[in-house]
């Protein structure tokens, strides 16, 4: 049975593959992974986070949004815990803001149901098998999840259930190696699997968040029981004889990287040069440059888009993009149906749901999602993102190539750039992903090294002699040989399964 699975973890990927051999499709098994996730994943998933699917069910196209979600009401903000924990990158600190007041809807929980309603295949309590082992069982910290806690001990540390989950018994952050066991996600999944999804949002789960909400929060029982994951009609265009489906709104990721990749197309429609040339590192530069012009703004990317190359990428409503942790991961079963998933728990709040070892996000404490400052979100709509998951066909409206990635701000240019590594310069899977990257922050070109050229003459140029997270994630299941291939970004040491059988 041919399938191919991308991912961020060992074990996120190994549980779509058991469900996959138990006869499930794609979407059952994306939803055993996301759920594996939380556990493997934790500095990214949780029932606390937000996300988006892309699923191609060999029919359509369709992207499911479960991004986080403002409150109805808004406290003032002497009455919020919110305030700022500094993370050390090494070359840089940054704040990020957390506590109650930090705390958007979850849509994690809703999005499953969704997906399983519309396309699932096997009862859910099998889906949830995986997780319920590991859970007890647990998982060991793999090399970037280690590298994620130290960035993060702090908000861990502020919270009783963080500090029991990852640090030993001498108060010592956990270290690559060591096992992370959530045997209180176990107890959470069980009652889960009897109560359904109203178990989160219209009963216990609510109903406790709620009332630890009224020291600090926003969050109420009104804003769980409204929650709803949506089905969204992705944005389609062509692009060198192919059909890319991307997100759109509220993920502005899907509207830059449909801006990128026409931008790029005009520019070399009637030009041809080398991969990784000069004239490679300039045309990618110049492309960021004019879509980096629009701001990362839905509306002047609207217009841009429409009235440049007469593509509509409507927007519903207002909202705000971000850094936090982000984990990305593709399955493509054997009858060609496929999923891309894309989470993000931001940094997380620092504060855990009792018991259930997880942890709520911190989206109205990441600054980039908040374009008119801190405190002043509008209530009631879905936060902006640069998540997107992006799907795209051959001629017959196949899947071609599953993709998506972590990274921030830089995941619609790290997605771009493999695709135009694939398509334009007809590299392998693998070279497309590893290939060095460029992106521009502010004034100054960011790179890394790789790129056939002289950096001397070329100003404010960083040239970043390894790769690096940085760059973002990028994980893809690509359709080559009359087989899908899964291809996972070392940058943050992703993991694939690959059966040709």
């Amino acid at each position: 049975m041919p399938y191919a699975i991308s991912g961020g973890h060992k074990k996120t990927i190994e549980a779509a593959e058991i469900i996959l051999n138990q006869g499930g499709n794609a979407v059952d098994a994306a939803i055993a992974a996301y759920l594996v996730s939380f556990i493997a994943e934790p500095c990214m998933a949780s029932i606390g986070a937000g996300g988006f699917a892309m699923i191609n069910d060999t029919h359509s196209v369709k992207m499911v949004d479960f991004f986080c979600q403002t409150p109805k009401i808004k406290k003032a903000v002497s009455r919020q815990e919110f305030f700022p924990i500094t993370v050390d990158f090494g070359n840089t600190k940054e704040d990020f803001q957390v506590g109650k007041g930090s705390i958007a809807v979850p849509g994690a929980i809703a999005g499953i149901y969704k997906m399983h309603a519309l396309w699932g295949k096997i009862p859910m309590a099998e889906l949830f098998a995986p997780a319920m082992l590991w859970s007890k069982q647990g998982i060991a910290v793999d090399k970037f999840q280690a590298y994620d806690f130290k960035l993060l001990s702090d908000i861990f540390h502020l919270n009783p259930d963080g500090r029991k989950l990852f640090f030993d018994k001498k108060d010592e952050l956990k270290r690559e190696g060591d096992i992370i066991k959530m045997p209180q996600f176990n107890d959470f999944l069980e009652a889960l699997v009897h109560e359904g999804k109203d178990l989160f949002y219209k009963g216990e789960i609510s109903r406790q968040v709620s009332e630890d909400m009224r020291a600090g929060g926003h969050l109420t029982r009104a804003d769980f029981e409204e929650y709803q994951a949506n089905i969204v009609d992705p944005i389609y265009f062509d692009f060198l004889d192919h059909k890319i489906c991307t997100t759109g709104f509220p993920s502005v990721g899907g509207m830059l990287i449909t801006a990128i990749l026409n931008v790029f197309q005009d520019a070399v429609i009637h030009d041809q040069f080398k991969f990784l040339s000069l004239k490679h590192f300039q045309t990618l530069v110049q492309t960021f440059a004019t879509v980096g012009n629009l701001n990362n703004d839905p509306l002047k990317i609207t217009n841009f888009l429409f009235k440049a190359f007469g593509i509509n990428a409507s927007i519903r409503q207002h909202g705000g993009a971000k850094w936090g942790g982000t984990s990305h991961f593709n399955v493509v079963d054997k009858d060609g149906m496929t999923v891309c998933l894309t989470t993000s728990i931001g940094e997380g709040a620092g504060y855990f749901i009792d018991g259930t070892d997880m942890q709520m996000n911190n989206m109205l404490g990441e600054e980039a999602l908040m374009p008119n400052g801190f405190h002043n979100w509008k209530e009631n709509v879905r936060l902006q993102s640069m998540m997107s998951p992006t799907i795209v066909l051959d001629k017959l409206g196949h899947s071609f190539l599953g993709i998506g990635s972590g990274g921030a701000g830089r995941i619609p240019y790290a997605i771009s750039q493999a695709i135009i590594n694939l398509l334009y310069f007809q590299k392998d899977a693998m070279t497309a992903v590893e290939a060095p990257r460029v992106h521009i922050q502010g004034k100054k070109i960011e790179m890394e090294t790789g790129f056939n050229m002289n950096h001397d003459f070329i100003e404010n140029l960083n040239v970043w002699d390894e790769k690096t997270l940085f760059f973002g994630g990028t994980n893809i299941i690509h359709h080559f040989n009359d087989r899908f291939h899964g291809v996972a970004d070392n940058r943050r040491f992703g993991a694939v399964i690959n059966n040709y059988d």
